[in-house]
This record gives structure tokens, C-alpha cells and sequence, in this order.
């Protein structure tokens, strides 16, 4: 099936944190995507940013999105980490 339009997501930029995380302080991983509205792959619209976050000392991953919620903490380094992109 071939579509000539749609959503897409396109990593911007990944960074390395040190966060506060159940007591602890470990490092996070954080990636930062923009979305887009495409027609015939070309990225016409953007929409925004979102974000995501792997925690390897607990293996936790948090996605901001439609269907999945980030704990407000973590969120607000997100977005401190989305500032530069």
C-alpha cells in the first residue's frame, strides 16, 4: 500500500545526564525528536518536539507521546535538553 502522506519522527539529538532517580544519581539518556507532516516523504510541517528518556542502572525508558505518559520531573529535563536543538 503506498500512502502520500503522514506523521513522522526524526531524532534531532541524544544526550547523556546525570538525574536524580529514586534516591539515586544516574545517568539518562535523552532524545530529543521532531515531528513532522510529510507528503511523499518530503517533511513539510513541523509539529513539535517530543521526547524520550532510557535510564540503564534500572533499565526504565519513558516516551512523551499520544498514548504514554513522562513523569514531570524528567520532563522538564527534557525539555531543558530540547532547548539547544
Amino acid at each position: 500500500m503506498f500512502f502520500i502522506f503522514g506523521f513522522n519522527k526524526k531524532p534531532v539529538g541524544k544526550e547523556n545526564r546525570k538525574i536524580r532517580r529514586n534516591g539515586f544519581e544516574v545517568n539518562a539518556v535523552i532524545t530529543v525528536y521532531k515531528r513532522y507532516f510529510e507528503l511523499f516523504f518530503i517533511p513539510l510541517i513541523p509539529l513539535g518536539k517530543s521526547y524520550s528518556v532510557y535510564i540503564p542502572h534500572s533499565d526504565e525508558y519513558f516516551e512523551q507521546g499520544m498514548f504514554s505518559k513522562m513523569p514531570e520531573d524528567l520532563l522538564e529535563v527534557c525539555k531543558e535538553v530540547g532547548r539547544r536543538y
